[in-house]
């Protein structure tokens, strides 16, 4: 207790002074926004000596002394909390002294974390948090996994996650950190056209799909190779698909439908057709009266391209005509190939505006990998193995000037070292991220469960997750002035309030976890970044976060503050310092007022001329605005509701921030993952997601349109019609790529044989989602087999391909001996040929 106090600042001595320097020139990362030191400035002395005692304490070695204690009381919680677990009908364990020091512990290391990043000078304590054995991160990952199976455990769960939040900032970095390490292993990542405006860039996946379609209309043409050497019927990075039937199965099939098969899309797997088709036999004649009706002739796409005419060349290599014929009616000479010059340019715009980002890098290096261990090219430990010391020639002796320095580290660059320790760390948390991700949702589903049961009285929260069509909670529409679903009374006591708070925080701190983990791990290796997002997936994140802004009125909850002034800790030090109650801001203004007017009996000055009226109408409706109502706009962005003319500075920054990492996260799931987003389509969450639409943030209405984007495909045409606002705000809105048909559907890895081919991009859906899971399954058992299970040599014995091979032969041939012996037809029954035959 006594560090704390002095960690804290000793507020009986320094609450409410304000002394010492400005509060930015301690801390470094003040000028970026979202630090809030104008609201710590009463309390500016005792923010210095926080900053000046967590020094001290470090000095005196209280670093590690406090990081041992608190690994000592979580060890004797957690035991004391298994052995004595409570029925169900006994009274809950009450948290005695032992959580007192528990809460001192993790309140100093908070200190030591928060100023070691926050300040300009706290790189060595900086450099003393990472340096903690065991890892501090991973100790905090494990203490949280350990809550889903014993949740008796007297363990402050908005603490740890905090905690770990500060810490996973400090080992890997925020999200700047994030696109600083991004752009140092990107290639020509600051590209511009000649205008200045960012270069807008294809995937090697559409250029495939483009391949294919010029080469079904001109079969001679060999565009520009493509970056991966992708098979003809596949159009994703992930292993070939194997529920697919080969082309020449299905060529008959599909012939002249609308959609091709894959594989067919090229003229030269169907069957010999007639370059001119057979004319349409006339239409039958309308009836009296009626209007005949339109006739609609269209081109077959699928077969040739069969003008331009050809030039005198093509008459030379195969005498497929002349152009003498049309050179004379149009006055001119045909020059140029068979190909028309616009679909030459398109093939050659399109090679080079192809990029590969380094996630489909990875992801192809780990196919080509897994493919070929599947098929017994590859041994899994070759990657890992060194050749023997006697495969090595004796050369000559160099001269000690040609040869590298021995003995000395490699140099690596600040962004290395945090790759590595992000696959470090994923190395020694993958047994435990399971059980983080349902803890963490564990929080997420109490908040639900609480707003529900605040709606429905005491019926609480029924069994299972159900979607409905009302905005409000049990179909009750929501007070105006409402937070989070419901309003103040006198029914919301101080402790409901505190509970409110402390879930505002909970949200905050864990979807911030789960944003910095996805994109780390995106950054670290893609195939980590798709293990989680499997994990989260599997844990219902999608249903549970949608049911949560069914439940809440997130308007107003972003909008609605509930920190009170007399519930913060600055208050509170100061009311129990020397100084006493602060004064509230109205008492504040009157004295300042006070200050101005020495004399308060003294009468008000002579004007020497009258105020002139403004000039104008003055509308009525402007004098009685109330913006105790959040601000609304529409699908565009147009206000719904008069905006106030001065942005508001009283929100709720913590729901705004937890709704913008919701709906990251919810969007890198469902990123081209038809299968995931089918589930949203199917969970209706357009009826949800309009809610942040009306919220004027743009990040909610960003990252929102994104998850429209991935949907839009999916949705019937009457959805279409009555949703062409949130259509348009797509457009204007996201980034588009090259050749980005999401309207049509299919294309980019999603699956489909083409663009516009919807029904296979279902069809792939669940194959597509199996094979990523097989190939994640495969990678993490490769790369990290201690962690996963996996015994040495397990995997030399499931991956002998040829030694799989001959024991089914050899298991066969011997079925066959012993049918052949049950029926008498063995060797040993052979006696020499029958007489008469």
């Amino acid at each position: 207790m006594v560090l704390t106090y002095v960690g804290l600042g000793v507020w009986e001595e320094t609450a409410g002074r304000q002394e010492g320097c400005a509060l930015e020139e301690l801390f470094s990362d003040s000028k970026l926004g979202g630090s809030r030191l104008d609201e710590y400035g009463s309390s500016s002395l005792q923010v210095q000596w926080i900053a000046a005692m967590v020094y001290a304490l470090h000095s005196c070695g209280g670093l590690r002394a406090i990081y041992d204690t608190l690994r000592r009381v979580c060890g004797t919680d957690v035991q004391n909390a298994a052995s004595d677990v409570p029925s169900r009908n006994e009274p809950q364990i009450r948290r005695t002294d032992e959580s007192l020091e528990l809460w001192c512990s993790l309140t100093l290391l908070y200190l030591f974390i928060e100023i070691s990043r926050t300040t300009g000078t706290g790189e060595t304590l900086r450099g003393d948090v990472l340096a903690l054995e065991p890892n501090l991160l991973n100790y905090l990952t494990q203490i949280v996994a350990r809550l889903r199976w014993d949740e008796q455990a007297p363990v402050p769960l908005t603490k740890m996650l905090l905690l770990a939040w500060k810490t996973i900032l400090v080992s890997f970095g925020g999200i700047k950190d994030v696109e600083r390490v991004k752009a140092s292993v990107t290639e020509n990542r600051d590209e511009k056209d000649n205008r200045g405006q960012p270069l807008i860039t294809a995937s090697p996946l559409d250029y495939h799909l483009f391949r294919q379609e010029i080469g079904s209309k001109y079969p001679a043409y060999q565009p520009p190779p493509p970056l991966f050497a992708l098979e003809p019927e596949n159009n994703s990075i992930l292993p070939p698909l194997k529920h697919r039937r080969p082309s020449y199965a299905v060529a008959n099939d599909t012939m002249f439908t609308g959609a091709p098969a894959v594989g067919t899309s090229s003229i030269m797997h169907q069957p010999v057709h007639i370059a001119t088709p057979a004319p349409s036999p006339p239409p039958s004649p309308a009836g009296p009266g009626k209007a005949g009706k339109k006739q609609n002739y269209q081109t077959n796409q699928m077969f040739p391209f069969l003008y331009p005419p050809l030039d005198a060349s093509s008459n030379e290599l195969g005498g497929k005509g002349t152009t003498e014929l049309q050179d004379a009616l149009v006055g001119r000479r045909w020059e140029g190939s068979d190909v028309p010059t616009s679909i030459l340019e398109a093939a050659e715009l399109f090679a080079k505006r192809m990029r590969a980002t380094r996630a489909m890098k990875q992801l192809w290096e780990a196919r080509v990998d897994f493919m070929k261990q599947e098929r017994g090219w590859k041994n899994p430990q070759d990657g890992s193995q060194l050749p023997e010391v006697d495969d090595f020639e004796l050369g000559t002796a160099l001269a000690p000037e040609e040869t590298a320095e021995q003995c000395q580290p490699v140099v690596q660059t600040d962004e290395q070292r945090r790759l590595a320790k992000v696959n470090d760390y994923y190395r020694c948390s993958l047994p435990h991220l399971q059980s983080v991700v349902i803890v963490l949702l564990k929080a997420v589903l109490q908040n639900v469960t609480d707003l529900v049961t605040k709606g429905n009285g005491q019926n609480g929260l029924q069994a299972g997750i159900q979607f409905n069509d009302t905005t409000g909670a049990n179909g009750t529409k929501p007070a105006e002035n409402g937070v989070n679903g419901y309003t103040y009374s006198i029914e919301n006591t101080a402790e409901e309030l505190d509970k409110l708070r402390t879930q505002e925080i909970t949200a905050k701190a864990l979807s911030a976890i789960l944003l910095l983990l996805l994109k780390w791990f995106k950054l670290s290796h893609i195939l980590q970044y798709e293990y989680m997002t499997q994990l989260l997936l599997d844990s219902n994140y999608v249903p549970l976060i949608l049911k949560l802004w069914q439940t809440q009125e997130i308007g107003r909850a972003c909008h609605y503050k509930l920190d009170r002034d007399e519930r913060n800790f600055f208050y509170f030090c100061q009311t129990n310092s020397r100084h006493g109650v602060p004064k509230s801001p109205k008492a504040q203004m009157k004295d300042s007022a006070a200050e101005e007017w020495e004399d308060d009996a003294a009468p008000p000055p002579i004007k020497l001329k009258r105020d002139e009226l403004q000039e104008g109408p003055q509308s009525p409706v402007t004098d009685m605005l109330d913006f105790t109502h959040p601000p609304e706009v529409d699908e565009l962005g147009y206000p719904q509701t008069p905006l106030p003319s001065t942005p508001l500075k009283s929100y709720s920054y913590r729901n705004i921030l937890s709704a913008v990492n919701y709906l990251r996260v919810l969007q890198k799931i469902t990123r081209r993952k038809t299968h995931r987003a089918l589930l949203l389509v199917s969970y209706k969450s357009s009826t949800h997601l309009k809610k942040t639409l009306k919220i004027p943030i743009h990040p909610l209405r960003y990252y929102t349109l994104k998850l429209f984007k991935s949907q839009v495909p999916f949705c019937g045409r009457k959805w279409r019609q009555g949703n062409m606002k949130i259509i348009t705000a797509v457009w204007l809105s996201v980034p588009a790529e090259l050749r980005d048909d999401w309207l049509s559907g299919g294309g980019g890895g999603m699956g489909g044989a083409c663009v516009g081919d919807v029904d296979g991009t279902v069809e792939d859906a669940l194959p597509l989602e199996q094979s990523l899971r097989a190939l994640t399954h495969w990678w993490n058992v490769r790369n990290f087999p201690d962690v996963m299970g996996v015994e040495k040599g397990m995997m030399e014995e499931e991956m002998d391909y040829f030694t799989r091979e001959l024991e089914k032969m050899e298991s066969v041939a011997r079925e066959e001996e012993m049918v052949a012996e049950e029926q008498g037809l063995g060797e040993d029954a052979w006696q020499g040929p029958i007489e008469g035959y």
